[in-house]
């Protein structure tokens, strides 16, 4: 999945840049549009940046979990992320089109945005496992290195998770 991301990712930004090229060249940059239309350019426009930059640091830092719900789940959520450029890019084509504000295609956009960074936060954070460094620890194994004693100033720096410190 790292992989897919980076390379939607990469794709809706060059389309990003592609959009502003085609508002400054086509469009005169928007100047003297209409309100309604001038908002749902510049909204997609902006819209197709975010999308392409989750993308990109999904395929940047992603660690897929190895089996259930959380893999299941961050599954979805990357396919509802992965979705979210084309979505956009619908809005930036179709929506200025239309009479008034209607977002048939961007809202969609925005609320499976929503459901694939909530989905990836979840299973995330079931997933992670806490770490203290105990100065206390620290602070002993120096004492005990100074007094030659078996505990090393290495050993100190050992990770305590949070069982550990109760």
């Amino acid at each position: 999945m790292r992989r897919l991301h980076l390379v939607v990712g990469a794709i809706a930004l060059v389309v990003f840049l592609a959009t502003g090229i085609y508002m400054d060249q086509v469009h005169a940059h928007l100047v003297g549009m209409a309100d309604a239309p001038r908002l749902l350019y510049r909204s997609a426009h902006i819209y197709l940046l975010f999308a392409a930059l989750v993308n990109l640091l999904l395929g940047a830092y992603l660690r897929e979990a190895e089996r259930g719900w959380r893999r299941w789940l961050q599954r979805a959520g990357s396919v509802a992320l992965l979705a979210t450029p084309f979505l956009f890019l619908a809005a930036f084509a179709l929506e200025p089109g239309l009479s008034g504000l209607l977002r048939p295609w961007a809202r969609p956009g925005i609320e499976l945005s929503l459901a694939g960074v909530l989905a990836h936060v979840i299973a995330g954070a079931a997933g992670a496992r806490v770490v203290h460094y105990s100065s206390s620890r620290t602070a002993a194994a120096g004492l005990d290195a100074a007094r030659g004693a078996g505990t090393s100033a290495a050993d100190a720096a050992t990770p305590v998770t949070a069982d550990e410190r109760r």
